[in-house]
């Protein structure tokens, strides 16, 4: 199955225009988050206000931002992107669930393996955030691929879309760069953490064996 991501740059590469983005009035935006809409819970609005790596921007900022996103149900076990395809999007979940897997490459048939098996690296829920590379690098390659599960909805930002936000609305551009950046050095630490624990947890364990040897 092709994934959305695939679809959507297949489509930019041909020159077409990318699928619709969201669309709320001024009017309508502020009346949903403001607190006389205490009853209307789910709605865009009160879901970017309460994305953490969003927090620094005021809410007519995320008016902005809103209206260059998009919108899109995927169902169950619907590929979103696939590991290797070109990235172009960011995405934020709206509701559902998301997995993060590696798929195995021929090298590991050796061990005994299956191309259809996997690892699953995270699974993500509702205000999580995925694919942001895609929106500094030209032609990202996606090392991982990310699968819907029990039917989700996200909402997604494109590299075109950043490049128009950057020309109209440069302050609201740099934000989310801001914002993107964060994420990166946020997971490049976690990621340096895993690695140093993982190099102290053989060390111990080769001084183990060595002992056990002796």
């Amino acid at each position: 199955m092709t994934s959305y991501e695939k679809q959507v740059k297949d489509m930019v590469n041909q020159g077409g225009e990318l699928p619709r983005k969201i669309d709320i009035g001024v009017m309508k935006y502020f009346w949903q988050i403001s607190p006389f809409a205490a009853s209307r819970k789910d709605n865009i609005p009160r879901f970017l206000r309460n994305i953490g790596v969003l927090k620094n921007f005021t809410d007519n900022e995320l008016r902005i931002l809103s209206k260059f996103l998009h919108e899109r149900i995927f169902q169950d076990m619907e590929p979103i992107f696939k590991q290797g395809d070109l990235g172009i999007g960011f995405y934020f979940i709206y509701s559902g669930n998301v997995e993060i897997i590696v798929e195995r490459d021929k090298s590991d048939l050796e061990t005994g393996g299956n191309l259809s098996e996997y690892n699953l690296v995270i699974a993500l829920e509702k205000f999580d955030y995925f694919g942001e590379l895609a929106l500094l690098q030209s032609n990202s390659i996606r090392s991982a691929t990310a699968v819907a599960k029990n039917a989700c909805r996200l909402m997604g930002i494109f590299k075109p879309d950043l490049d128009e936000l950057i020309s109209t609305y440069p302050v609201v551009a740099t934000k989310l760069l801001q914002c993107v950046s964060e994420i990166i050095a946020e997971r490049l630490f976690s990621l340096t953490r895993e690695v140093r624990d993982l190099k102290y947890k053989l060390a111990k364990k080769e001084k183990v064996d060595d002992r056990a040897d002796k």
